[in-house]
């Protein structure tokens, strides 16, 4: 938690609030989440194989 970003944890709770049961979430949904294009999701986050964990898709949000 030291080094976490303030926007961390914020992030992390609106997307558990929107995806309550899930640790790994698609481009679709991440689309769904941001309202951004796929080709913007695909350049801001790291989408590996069509999937993000909650933690790095809160974590990158954080940093931008």
């Amino acid at each position: 938690m030291g080094n976490e970003l303030k926007s961390y944890r914020d992030n992390l709770e609106r997307i558990k609030a929107q995806f309550p049961d899930k640790e790994i979430l698609t481009t679709g949904e991440v689309i769904k989440f941001t309202g951004l294009s796929r080709p913007t999701v695909r350049k801001l986050f790291t989408i590996e194989n069509n999937f993000i964990s909650v933690a790095t898709l809160a974590r990158e949000m954080s940093a931008l």
